[in-house]
């Protein structure tokens, strides 16, 4: 692009110098010969009229019969033209009486005799010597041929101008294109999967800003590609691990059916067997039910409603009785908060399932588990205590991840399908809330949910 601009508002400035440069010369010459014609022409009258005064009284002496007159006028002419030989003009005259014809009238020429140039002037003397026709002719090579080495010097000038203008021009462009030059080379290095690559700017000017915005897109388009490659990730991990949870449950109930189709069994025999593969069965059914969950909550919009937190609290109490009972553990709630908004039954399954994970963390018969609710930040925090085994600080990242376990045995062994947390976070975010998790190794863990501004199309009822 840039040789391009160049040739063509290189060759447009040619156009306009020469043709500038033509007109011009064109001019000056016409003038030149313009002005020397005026000047042949005054010189020539002023012959004309020296000579008439020369030739009346030549006359005069001589009177009309004097054979002289002829001879002593030519010797006039030649008088004159020996005068202004000196300064390139050549003077003849004519008699026409001699001649029989009618003289020709006047007339002012430029003349071109082999490279020789003059001007021609041809002109009768005043009555009574009207028969007489002077020639005047004016050599004027000289003038034409400085006109012609200004014109050449002119033209040098133009030739060397032009140079020097191109090699101006090539580098005016070559900066001006810069930009462009390394706008287009981190285009390639992009294009090569280099999305780092960005644009240094160090002016302020509209090609600067081309390379400003240029970056920002570069920097979406790598934030867009990360995303995708972490969301590619995620979902190819979410694929392992949903294999992997699959497998054992599969395996085993595939092997106890197996086990009753060869074996002889006794009745109590298939019994066991029979609950064992209900069991297996069952968890299967709690993750399908979970990965129903999941899609359900995907750009799920909660049907918002005021919700009384004691009653929710309440209600959460007595849901649990039972399991905290059978664990021995003390659990306690309060709140200082009267009314939140939000769908209740998803609320619900949400300190449900972290009241579970809570009441699997703590030891039997001493644990503490307190649930809470307060005003902070203009909004309203749920939050969930326990003082159990806690969470190490690497895995905190990671157990809000489809499938992720911290204690893979133990969760299996009690029923846990690694989807619990998942769900927590993603009903969360469905009421604009955010879940966060503080956690020590014996020490305990907090899971807090802060309530954020809800979303402006929710649905209130």
């Amino acid at each position: 692009m840039r040789i391009r601009t160049f040739i063509a508002t290189y060759l447009l400035f040619l156009a306009v110098l020469f043709s500038s440069v033509g007109i011009v010369s064109f001019y000056l010459n016409k003038t030149q010969i313009n002005m020397l014609k005026d000047k042949c022409a005054g010189q020539f009258q002023t012959i004309v009229s020296s000579l008439d005064r020369d030739v009346a009284v030549t006359w005069g002496r001589n009177g009309l019969a004097d054979a002289d007159f002829f001879e002593n006028v030519e010797m006039l002419i030649r008088g004159y033209a020996k005068y202004y030989l000196r300064h390139n003009i050549s003077i003849t005259m004519i008699d026409y009486r001699l001649s029989g014809s009618e003289p020709p009238p006047s007339e002012i020429a430029f003349y071109n005799n082999d490279g020789v140039y003059f001007i021609l002037i041809s002109g009768l003397l005043s009555e009574p010597f009207g028969y007489f026709l002077l020639d005047y002719r004016m050599d004027i090579t000289e003038s034409i041929t400085e006109m012609r080495m200004i014109q050449n010097i002119l033209l040098i000038s133009m030739v060397a101008f032009s140079v020097i203008a191109a090699i101006g021009l090539y580098l005016v462009l070559t900066s001006i294109f810069r930009p462009l030059a390394v706008v287009a080379e981190a285009s390639r290095e992009i294009s090569n999967g280099k999305f780092d690559e960005r644009i240094p700017v160090n002016a302020k000017n509209e090609l600067a800003q081309v390379a400003i915005d240029f970056n920002k897109m570069a920097e979406h388009v790598e934030h867009q590609i990360f995303l995708f490659a972490e969301e590619a990730e995620n979902k190819q991990q979410f694929v392992d691990n949903f294999a992997h949870e699959m497998r054992t449950p599969l395996t085993a109930i595939y092997g106890y059916a197996e086990y009753m189709q060869k074996a002889p069994l006794e009745d109590g025999e298939v019994v066991e067997i029979s609950e064992r593969i209900m069991n297996r069965a069952g968890y299967l059914k709690d993750i399908a039910n979970s990965l129903l969950e999941l899609a359900m909550l995907r750009d799920y919009k909660p049907k918002i409603k005021e919700i009384q937190v004691q009653h929710l609290f309440d209600d959460i109490a007595q849901t649990l009785a039972e399991p905290i009972a059978l664990a021995g553990i003390n659990f306690i709630y309060n709140t200082n908060a009267y009314m939140i908004k939000g769908q209740e039954d998803l609320l619900k399954s949400l300190m449900l399932n972290l009241c579970h994970n809570a009441i699997k963390a703590c030891p039997r018969n001493k644990g503490i588990i307190s649930m809470e609710a307060k005003e902070e930040c203009g909004g309203i925090t749920l939050a969930i205590t326990d003082d159990g085994c806690g969470i190490p600080k690497e895995s905190l990242a990671k157990v809000t991840e489809p499938f992720y376990r911290v204690d893979k045995a133990r969760n299996r062994k009690e029923g846990g399908t690694g989807l619990g947390l998942t769900l927590c976070k993603r009903i969360a975010e469905a009421h604009g809330a955010e879940m966060s998790i503080e956690s020590g190794i014996n020490v305990g863990t907090t899971v807090k949910i802060k309530y954020l501004q809800l979303h402006d199309n929710s649905e209130i009822i």
